[in-house]
């Protein structure tokens, strides 16, 4: 929506006849918004002050400092993508990221970092911890390797970028689960989007030394999963609608080079230019409108198109039992899964998940079609999660009489039921209750409210 709403300005922009030049900046501008990965992200934390500062902390060249920073960076996000397969320990990492010294207001003001605070660089710091699970007690190869690759001069030096760049990262994912909602599941999910930028980011000479030299070698946790590429339907549009600005750019110059040309001419050169500019962009806005609204679901009015799309991309989720599903990366079913596999969560009255793509006939307990899906994929949970069962609780807004809404709720929750029996979920594993208006999560007062 936001690439759509930025396209939708540059054609006003050529409407009003605003200079190509400028409009080619935007879209370049754009695009590399677009283009920024994780390992990019990171390193924009490497100004030129910071790279300053660890510089003189270090005892090394600015260059040197600057290259070891941008070789720890992707080793770190590799090493984090080897650990991924082991469920305990990056069961370890998700704590680290959520401690409560794990301080997110780190990254507006990294100085800390030189200022000889050991609850962030020392030994005992979740930095260090982080950088021992990851890498282990015997790291000797991760430090030779960055030491050689960056001309380090001093033996302690890639160590200390190591204990540096930990909390940093640390920090950055904090924000990411706090900014996002991301549970560890999702998180993973993310970072796993991320594997090819990550490992072409990691020199040659450290993918053989830690292992990083093939994505087969990157087995993915049971909880993790992949991006699809849905998103990069964007990309052709882009690029074809940078190409043509391109153009234009090249033709309006050339008109400018041609003396002969009389002001009038060279006016009308350009209107021609603008409009046609206009009509090809407005021709790209809806050929990138129609192939977003075929990714969406069928079945279901542009309301609740819009609304699902709130829950991002959609991603493969490895069960334990070796299914994979598709779910939205901020769907329900990574959070109900991230909760099970939580040793330290237990059964309570006051724990719901709420299903985010279960639709009903308007007064019906009779489901829409485009809820297959959510459900097909609660019984995959289940089935993978055996020793699970599941209360499913029925709702409605205050509309009518409280008897009837009861009675729908009743209804519409058995609904659900039968739909999981159907894909051999045993019965006794299930529980249906209809709650009518009791314990609504919205203002009956206002129509979103009601919806909720």
């Amino acid at each position: 929506m936001q690439i759509k709403a930025k396209l939708v300005q540059i054609r006003e922009k050529l409407d009003d006849n605003y200079q190509i030049e400028r409009i080619i900046d935007e879209t370049i501008s754009l695009i590399k918004k677009i283009k920024m990965n994780l390992v990019n992200l990171l390193k924009n934390y490497a100004t030129p002050d910071l790279i300053a500062s660890a510089a003189s902390f270090l005892g090394e060249s600015q260059h040197a400092t600057s290259k070891g920073i941008d070789t720890t960076i992707p080793a770190i996000l590799g090493g984090l993508l080897n650990t991924s397969s082991n469920t305990s320990q990056m069961g370890q990492v998700w704590d680290l990221i959520n401690h409560k010294e794990n301080n997110i207001n780190l990254l507006s003001d990294l100085s800390g970092l030189f200022s000889g605070d050991t609850s962030l660089t020392g030994p005992d710091s979740l930095g260090a911890s982080f950088i021992k699970i990851l890498f282990g007690s015997n790291n000797d190869s991760l430090l030779s390797g960055i030491s050689k690759i960056s001309g380090l001069n001093h033996s302690g030096s890639a160590m200390k970028i190591l204990s540096l760049i930990a909390p940093l990262i640390l920090s950055f994912l904090k924000k990411k689960v706090k900014t996002e909602g991301y549970g560890a599941s999702g998180l993973s999910a993310w970072i796993g989007s991320q594997k090819n930028e990550i490992l072409s980011s990691i020199p040659t000479e450290l993918s053989s030394v830690m292992n990083f030299g093939s994505h087969s070698k990157m087995n993915p946790s049971k909880a993790t999963a992949e991006v699809e590429t849905e998103g990069s339907n964007w990309w052709p549009w882009l690029i074809g609608i940078f190409g043509l600005l391109g153009l234009m750019w090249f033709l309006m110059k050339s008109c400018n080079t041609q003396k002969l040309v009389d002001n009038k001419a060279k006016m009308e050169a350009q209107d021609s230019v603008s409009k046609k500019a206009a009509e090809v962009t407005s021709d790209s806005l809806k050929n990138i409108e129609a192939q977003a609204i075929n990714n969406m679901y069928e079945g279901v009015d542009s309301i609740v198109r819009l609304k699902w799309m709130t829950l991002g991309n959609m991603i493969k989720l490895n069960l334990p039992d070796g299914n994979m599903i598709s779910i939205p990366e901020r769907g329900v079913e990574g959070k109900l899964v991230t909760w099970i596999m939580d040793s330290t969560k237990h059964v309570d009255k006051t724990t719901w998940f709420d299903f985010d793509r279960i639709l009903f006939e308007t007064g019906s307990a009779n489901i829409n079609a485009a809820s297959k899906e959510q459900i097909n994929n609660i019984a995959s949970v289940l089935k993978a999660f055996p020793k699970v069962n599941i209360k499913i609780g029925g709702y409605t807004d205050n509309a009518g009489k409280a008897m009837a809404n009861k009675k729908l709720s009743q209804a519409r929750a058995e609904a659900m039921m039968k739909e999981l029996i159907a894909l051999n979920i045993d019965t006794k594993r299930l529980a249906a209750e209809g709650y009518g208006v009791e314990f609504p999560v919205g203002d009956n007062a206002t129509p979103e409210g009601r919806e909720m």
